[in-house]
């Protein structure tokens, strides 16, 4: 169904869930062709549901997460991006540190 029939709360859910959808699929280095046939749809599909055009399903929405191995609430979550980018800037910083440490000498 085509988003003039979509009110703007569902264009601006399926936005978030889509841009989930991309970033979960680029950190697992997934083409959207692998994840199409994992969810047994066309890569075109996925594009959809990428830029928010079509909402996805919530069989598809448990398809996606069993395939990421994450929970549903995961994907549908507006701060997950922002999180993630966080906690991953978080701990990039934690391993600088740690690497740092180690490359001091030992002062006795």
């Amino acid at each position: 169904m085509p988003n003039r029939h979509r009110t703007t709360e569902e264009l601006a859910f399926n936005s978030t869930v889509g841009k989930n959808i991309k970033y979960i699929r680029k950190l697992n280095n997934f083409t959207q062709a692998r994840v199409g046939k994992a969810l047994f749809c066309t890569f075109q599909q996925i594009q959809k549901f990428e830029k928010g055009a079509n909402g996805v399903s919530a069989l598809k929405l448990k398809q996606l997460a069993e395939l990421f191995k994450l929970r549903a609430d995961v994907i549908i979550d507006p701060n997950f991006i922002e999180y993630h980018r966080g906690l991953t800037l978080r701990n990039e910083a934690k391993d600088l540190e740690q690497a740092i440490e180690m490359e001091r000498p030992c002062q006795s």
